[in-house]
């Protein structure tokens, strides 16, 4: 997958911006792209999908509803600041079944 992914990907980019040409149908000029040789026809139909297709626009709003207040939440914990000391205090009386820690905070 770590070759065949950028590889796909070159290959659309490249044929994407190297085989661009124009079609002019019914006064319109269709710009569009693919790796044909120069001198060929589409059918209406073909002309029409590639218009369609042009023009198409996916909205991304209702991601957004969505991901924008989850991102504010998350971004929130992060700014808040320290409120909480963390005290340890060595006991000095009574028997230790354990080593004592390598360093004692104390507020």
């Amino acid at each position: 997958m770590k070759y065949f992914l950028p590889l796909l990907f070159l290959a659309y980019w490249g044929g994407v911006t190297l085989f661009t040409h124009s079609h002019v149908v019914n006064g319109v000029i269709i710009v569009h792209s693919h790796p044909f040789k120069t001198g060929h026809q589409h059918t209406e139909s073909q002309a029409e999908t590639i218009f369609f297709l042009d023009h198409y626009v996916a909205s991304s709003v209702p991601v957004l509803l969505v991901a924008v207040p989850c991102f504010c939440a998350l971004l929130g914990l992060l700014v808040v600041a320290r409120t909480s000391c963390l005290c340890l205090r060595r006991p000095d009386d009574g028997i230790r079944l354990r080593a004592p820690p390598a360093c004692v905070f104390s507020c």
